[in-house]
């Protein structure tokens, strides 16, 4: 695989890997064997909205990401159209499906912060995996020190080969942080979102046509109107407008 310093796009203040989703896949098998804790972020375009309203404490820590994938077509689209070359996107679904589909084993360990007793279980099923270690938090859990803690050492003490963490963002990167403050975990964290719901068929996700023109903004719209306008219409424009310009810097 090629170095990431060779194949990497900056987004401050992010590193982008311009990798494929079989590289990315290689790479993070990889990690989950090591003793050492890593995370993976996919930001998107509401990602980076967060970052243009300079919060440094959240871009320290998609800063620190060990792994970091443009999960943006819409902003690959428009980076072509300028002429900019972006990497590869790398959506978190689409990760999360390889990574049960590709490297994930029977015999693997995995943790699961966020997410339903039924995604659970339909997981297990699915990829026929022995054991599952699943810790669904409170909402706004990651506003309240105690209960940050506990999500974090929960991670840590289970020392799962793969973590996915699907509480939404910011709440998962601010999460995936703290873990990596335990001092104690191993493996790799992967940031999910909903990504476990898709899986599972909890969620409908997008038909590949669909996704392949960079609508499925328009699908997840559809269907969900009421939670997805703001993202969509607000602060996705944002996070977009500073991706190409010149704070953001994508090159």
């Amino acid at each position: 695989m090629a170095s990431q310093a060779a194949h990497a796009a900056w987004l401050r203040p992010c590193t982008l890997q311009h990798w494929t989703m079989e590289e990315a896949v290689q790479a993070i098998g990889q990690a989950a064997q090591a003793a050492q804790w890593r995370y993976a972020i996919t930001p998107n375009a509401a990602h980076f909205a967060r970052l243009q309203a300079g919060d440094a404490q959240l871009a320290a820590i998609y800063a620190s990401a060990d792994f970091c994938f443009l999960d943006s077509r819409v902003i690959a689209l428009l980076a072509r159209l300028a002429g900019l070359k972006p990497p590869p996107v790398v959506t978190g679904a689409g990760l999360v499906e390889a990574l049960f589909t590709r490297a994930i084993k029977p015999a693997s360990t995995v943790c699961v912060v966020g997410g339903s007793p039924e995604a659970i279980c339909r997981l297990q099923a699915r990829f026929a995996i022995a054991l599952v270690r699943h810790l669904c938090p409170s909402m706004g859990f990651w506003r309240h020190e105690a209960e940050l803690s506990q999500a974090a050492s929960f991670v840590a003490d289970s020392g799962a080969d793969y973590s996915f963490l699907c509480v939404g963002s910011p709440q998962q990167e601010i999460l995936a942080d703290r873990i990596t403050r335990t001092g104690r975990a191993r493996g790799v964290g992967i940031c999910a979102g909903a990504s476990i719901d898709f899986l599972t068929g909890l969620q409908k996700r997008a038909p590949r046509p669909v996704r392949r023109l960079a609508l499925e903004w328009a699908w997840r719209l559809a269907a969900e109107p009421r939670r997805m306008a703001r993202r969509y219409f607000i602060e996705s424009p944002r996070g977009i407008a500073f991706a190409l310009g010149p704070y953001g810097g994508l090159r």
